[in-house]
C-alpha cells in the first residue's frame, strides 16, 4: 500500500508566496495602464489638437506635454527593474485598448520599430536612477520621506531619462522623422517629457496635499 504524501509546509507557503507575487504585479501592471491611458487620453484629446495649432511642424510624434513620462518615472522609483516589465506591458495592454476601443488596426502595431520604442522607454527611467546611484544619489521609495528634495531628485530623474528617450526615438524612427525635421522632433521629445513629468508630478503633490488635508480632517 502506498504512502500517502502530504504537502510540506514549505511547498504550501511557497505557493501562497508564488500566488501573492503573481497578484501584485498583475495589479501593478493593470494601474500603470490604467494612469497611461488616462495620460493618453489627455495627450490625444487635449495637447495634441492644440498643439497642432502652435507647433504643426512636429505632427503626432512628439507631445509638447507628454505626461505619461512621469508616470514612468514614478514606476522605476516605486518598483525599481520590476517597472520594466509593468511598463512594457502597460505598452502592450495600452495598444490592444485603443484598437477595441477605435476597432481600427493601426493601433496594434508590433513592428520592430514599435517594440524597440516600447523597451526604450520601459527602461530609460530606472537606468537614469541607477546613474544616480553610481554618482552617490540615492533615489529610492520611502513614502515616509517624500518632500521638496524628493520632488527636485525625480525631475531631475525625469530630464535625463527625457534626453534618453529622445535620442534613442530619434534613432529607432529616423527613417520617419526626416521630413518631420529630427532635431526638432528631438527637442520635442525632450521638452513634452520633461514638463509632462513636471505637470504629473504637481498633480501627484495636490493629490497628496489634499488627502493629507482630508485626513487631518477626519
Amino acid at each position: 500500500m502506498s504512502k500517502l504524501e502530504l504537502p510540506s509546509p514549505e511547498r504550501n507557503v511557497s505557493g501562497v508566496k508564488l500566488k501573492m507575487d503573481l497578484s501584485t504585479h498583475f495589479k501593478n501592471t493593470i494601474w500603470i495602464s490604467v494612469f497611461t491611458i488616462i495620460g493618453m487620453f489627455s495627450v490625444t484629446h487635449l495637447i495634441l489638437p492644440l498643439q497642432s495649432l502652435i507647433a504643426p511642424g512636429l505632427g503626432a510624434f512628439a507631445a509638447l506635454i507628454f505626461p505619461i513620462h512621469g508616470i514612468r518615472v514614478i514606476a522605476a522609483w516605486m518598483f525599481g527593474w520590476w517597472s520594466v516589465l509593468y511598463l512594457f506591458a502597460s505598452n502592450v495592454i495600452v495598444a490592444i485598448f485603443y484598437a477595441l476601443l477605435s476597432m481600427e488596426t493601426p493601433y496594434l502595431d508590433f513592428s520592430f520599430e514599435r517594440l524597440m520604442s516600447w523597451t526604450l522607454v520601459s527602461v530609460v527611467a530606472i537606468i537614469s536612477i541607477q546613474l544616480f546611484r553610481l554618482v552617490g544619489i540615492e533615489i529610492g521609495m520611502k513614502a515616509s520621506g517624500i518632500g521638496p528634495n524628493t520632488w527636485r531628485q525625480l525631475l531631475l530623474v525625469g530630464f535625463v531619462s527625457s534626453v534618453f528617450n529622445s535620442l534613442g526615438q530619434s534613432i529607432i524612427f529616423s527613417g520617419q522623422l526626416i521630413a518631420i525635421g529630427e532635431r526638432n522632433v528631438m527637442l520635442g521629445y525632450l521638452f513634452g517629457d520633461t514638463f509632462g513629468t513636471i505637470v504629473c508630478f504637481g498633480i501627484l503633490m495636490l493629490i497628496f496635499r489634499f488627502s493629507r488635508v482630508f485626513q487631518s480632517a477626519g
